[in-house]
């Protein structure tokens, strides 16, 4: 029997919930309201899974806000409120639960979230489930894409994957190196402003959290498009890394997920607007192809093309970095 893993979860309970409950993945759920609407995301963090060694429990409880303010990130929509709910195993000290409570109090100052409320119960191990929510008008869907546009994304790809090598197994680099990709683990930095001031000229977007090649292929299949990708989003710098360390430097940059950046489709017409935009913010645009009829996800080497597969971290069926 085929081991189920997260989708096939999902699967399960919407036929459970009867017809009309089924929905189009997306980043954020909208719910209508009168006059505005209102969206709504939830995120999980659990120790085991979540928190790699050398985590500390401040970052931990920021990183639980920014996998939710990362999603309403490439959505373009600003989150505004949040509840938590906690499990915590009996042996915490008075210390440890004021670390978790100044990394909340400091993602919510830098986010501007104002947190609302929520649960503490008794766990065998730390949970963190964040809901946030936030109201808008125009939300950027995951389906959109139309032939001709570019595919953008908001930064660079493979630097969680090698501090994940590092921090897990050990991976040797130099220290500047390793101290950027430690930081990106630790300390990752979505890419809000970025995102409320640049999708209106998105045609579709998504948060990049699970994998950059699970990102760009549910982006295709879902908007019915082909993408070609004509450049690697990364710096020479995580090949080398990969070579020293007999690491695939494909799979770092594609397939590791928790990088929570912005992957955008837009017209050509409107990238130099959108890249205005990234430069007055600090953020490192890149440019990595574009859309056309067809299907699949492409990579163009030279003469030579190739299908790029799904592959990222999906619960049940992922296993450890």
């Amino acid at each position: 029997m085929k081991k189920l893993d997260e989708i096939e979860i999902i699967r399960i309970f919407q036929k459970k919930f009867g017809r009309g409950a089924s929905f189009v993945p997306e980043d954020l759920e909208i719910l209508p309201t009168s006059g505005k609407k209102f969206m709504v995301k939830t995120d999980m963090l659990v120790q085991s899974t979540d928190m790699p060694p050398g985590m500390s429990l401040k970052q931990a409880a920021r990183k639980s806000i920014v996998s939710c303010v990362s999603d309403f990130a490439c959505k373009g929509v600003k989150p505004r409120y949040a509840v938590i709910s906690l499990a915590i195993p009996q042996a915490f000290t008075r210390k440890m639960i004021h670390e978790l409570a100044d990394g909340f109090a400091e993602a919510s100052r830098e986010f501007s979230v104002k947190i609302v409320g929520g649960d503490v119960n008794q766990g065998k191990e730390t949970v963190i489930d964040v809901s946030m929510f936030g109201t808008g008008g125009r939300m950027v869907r995951r389906r959109g894409a139309r032939s001709g546009d570019v595919i953008v994304t908001s930064g660079p790809f493979g630097y969680h994957s090698s501090g994940l090598k590092m921090l897990l197994h050990g991976c040797k680099s130099d220290p500047a190196f390793a101290k950027k990709c430690k930081k990106s683990v630790l300390y990752p930095r979505p890419r809000l402003e970025f995102g409320l001031r640049a999708s209106r000229y998105f045609t579709s977007s998504m948060d990049s959290s699970d994998g950059l090649s699970l990102t760009l292929n549910d982006m295709s299949r879902i908007s019915k498009k082909q993408f070609i990708i004509t450049r690697i989003p990364t710096e020479r710098e995580i090949a080398f890394f990969a070579e020293k360390n007999c690491l695939g430097f494909m799979d770092l940059v594609f397939c590791g997920g928790e990088e929570y950046e912005i992957v955008a489709t837009l017209s050509k017409a409107d990238l130099p607007a959108v890249a205005r935009i990234a430069a007055r913010l600090g953020v490192p645009l890149y440019a990595i192809g574009f859309v056309r009829e067809g299907k699949n996800v492409m990579m163009i080497h030279g003469r030579h093309k190739t299908i790029l597969r799904p592959c990222g971290w999906v619960h049940f069926r992922s296993r450890s970095h």
